[in-house]
């Protein structure tokens, strides 16, 4: 099993040349590859040779469904990296990546999931904030529910980005581009407690550290998200489809839309670059949407039979 992580390592510095990744993205793609080597490969770097066509197929039908649509979609796109890595390379003689198939995802045809306003205050009420720990986290959830932010948004998010004489703060957004947002109330109050008594005494100039030592700044967003994941398991909230720091994210959006915000309004909060991303948030609120609905065909016939001529409603 050493020889196939130090596989991992050889795809990883691959993708990375070849492909342009960067380093978090390639970190998501790791853990695919190793479940994928351990139930088809089990005697290591020996079998690789000895893949079949047939081994690909039978291992994407058994993992297909395991999540969601987008992650069977990542699934695959990491096989198929692996895969065409394999074949480059020479470790197997067959160009398996063609074989991996496609899984389908049509777009804007999902939901957003969301929370109410009434869960998230009930999240919030959950954290211990008798502790440094819970009013970090606290603090943390403050910064997902108010502002929109991402995992990865908060987890890099500095002391030098927050200028108070504004009341605003820099956020490194994905694609390495960068937007000035204005700080509620609450949330710099929030801050505010968090760096006078609660965060550890650090060199790094991250926000947010760990409260164990050594006192450094996350990894990657990851934390952020399992910090998300475990508030929404302390409130008993359960039965969303997606849970994590983007269900945030979707909160406020079904929220500022419900409260008379236009798709573009919420699109610039939020940062989007194509106006489709924040098109899905239109089908949120049903309410709105019933005044659209045309009439159910079923009524009118309904109505017919019941004041039409005697003779006609005989003969229907």
């Amino acid at each position: 099993m050493l020889r196939v992580y130090h596989g991992c390592g050889a795809v990883s510095r691959w993708v990375r040349q070849e492909r342009g990744l960067a380093p978090k993205s390639i970190i998501r793609h790791l853990p695919i590859i190793r479940r994928f080597l351990r139930e088809v490969c089990p005697a290591g770097t020996d079998d690789l040779g000895k893949i079949r066509q047939e081994d690909v197929i039978r291992y994407v039908e058994r993992h297909a469904r395991d999540g969601s649509a987008a992650s069977g979609k990542a699934m695959c796109w990491s096989l198929r990296a692996f895969l065409r890595y394999l074949y480059l390379s020479g470790s197997t003689p067959l160009a398996l990546a063609d074989c991996v198939p496609s899984i389908r995802r049509w777009k804007l045809a999902s939901l957003p999931t969301y929370l109410s306003v009434v869960q998230i205050q009930k999240v919030f009420d959950a954290c211990d904030q008798t502790t440094a720990l819970g009013r970090r986290d606290f603090t943390i959830l403050m910064m997902l529910a108010k502002l929109g932010l991402r995992a990865s948004e908060v987890a890099t998010l500095t002391l030098d980005d927050i200028d108070w004489r504004s009341g605003t703060m820099l956020v490194h957004a994905k694609g390495r581009q960068q937007a000035r947002m204005p700080m509620p109330p609450d949330v710099g109050a929030a801050i505010v407690a968090y760096l006078r008594d609660d965060r550890p005494a650090s060199p790094c100039r991250r926000l947010f550290l760990r409260t164990v030592t050594p006192h450094v700044g996350f990894a990657s967003g990851c934390a952020i998200t399992m910090i998300a994941k475990a508030a929404l398991k302390r409130a008993g909230i359960s039965d969303c489809a997606h849970q994590g720091a983007h269900l945030f994210r979707h909160s406020l959006a079904t929220e500022l839309l419900r409260s008379g915000a236009t798709l573009s309004q919420i699109g610039q909060l939020l940062r989007h670059k194509s106006h489709d991303t924040t098109r899905i948030y239109a089908k949120v609120d049903i309410e709105a949407l019933r005044t659209l609905s045309l009439p159910w065909p079923g009524g009118v016939l309904k109505w017919t039979l019941s004041i039409g001529p005697p003779d006609r409603r005989s003969k229907l």
